[in-house]
């Protein structure tokens, strides 16, 4: 029978009281005879207790985010590990800069206003031959340096400043009327990126007014932001394509 330690205690206490009482009663029995002393067993020494461990360090606690108003320095403060140029960070509203962008890439808007900073300092070239307009591919040069500085910053650390910005992207999309997802919104954009094909080798054009447009109606049908991508060139188009593809991966290892 499995005795709990309250009843052990209660027993123990009746067997006390019973044998105090029985020993200040007079006894009319025969003495009994002496015991037989027994000799004690050896009591065996406790068993040593573990060694306490050191209490885990907790983890660090994390930052606090700033008001949706007030988020600038929090975001430049992350920011500043990375060098990069000032045209990138010298912004105002930058959450709500980066909410525009998420916005508008599922639709494959390209938002000027947000990316105009990215412009080339350079004007576009192309090559004439005869009646007939090439894009110049010395225009993809233009675009290298852009993803050099992209790429000081790794996917991994970028995923994990879109999760902690997360609340305030999402009211920053709020106020845009977007209610979708914010990190669903970006893969998606993301997505739409990586599935484009380079531009072939010779990229024909024409110039019906003041700007140039693809001759080929299929490319020329494709949304600002797609073509935009294009122009970056094949090789910069599949660095493009990389980043946002381990983008992808630390987004989906960060939930």
């Amino acid at each position: 029978m499995r005795i709990t330690f309250g009843a052990m205690v209660v027993a123990l206490l009746v067997a006390g009281i019973y044998l105090g009482r029985n020993a200040s009663e007079p006894s009319t029995a025969p003495p009994a005879p002496e015991p037989v002393p027994v000799p004690a067993q050896p009591v065996p020494a406790p068993s040593p207790s573990p060694e306490a461990q050191p209490p885990q360090p907790a983890p660090a606690p994390m930052p606090l985010l700033p008001s949706l108003h007030d988020s600038d320095p929090f975001v430049l403060d992350w920011l500043g590990a990375f060098d990069l140029p000032s045209a990138w960070t010298q912004r105002e509203d930058l959450v709500r800069r980066l909410a525009v962008i998420i916005d508008n890439a599922p639709r494959g808007d390209y938002p000027h206003r947000q990316l105009g900073f990215l412009a080339p300092a350079t004007s576009f070239k192309v090559i004439r031959r005869g009646d007939e307009i090439y894009l110049d591919p010395a225009n993809y040069d233009r675009y290298k340096t852009h993803l050099d500085v992209l790429e000081r910053v790794s996917p991994e650390m970028l995923a994990d400043l879109l999760v902690r910005l997360e609340p305030l992207l999402r009211q920053a999309l709020g106020e845009l009327g977007n209610r979708r997802g914010v990190l669903a919104q970006i893969r998606d954009g993301a997505a739409s990126i990586i599935a484009l094909e380079a531009l072939p080798g010779d990229v024909r054009l024409v110039q019906p007014n003041v700007f140039y447009q693809f001759a080929d109606p299929r490319l020329e049908a494709l949304s600002p932001l797609h073509k935009q991508a294009l122009r970056l060139g094949p090789e910069n188009l599949t660095r493009l394509q990389r980043y946002l593809a381990g983008l992808q991966a630390a987004l989906a290892n960060a939930r």
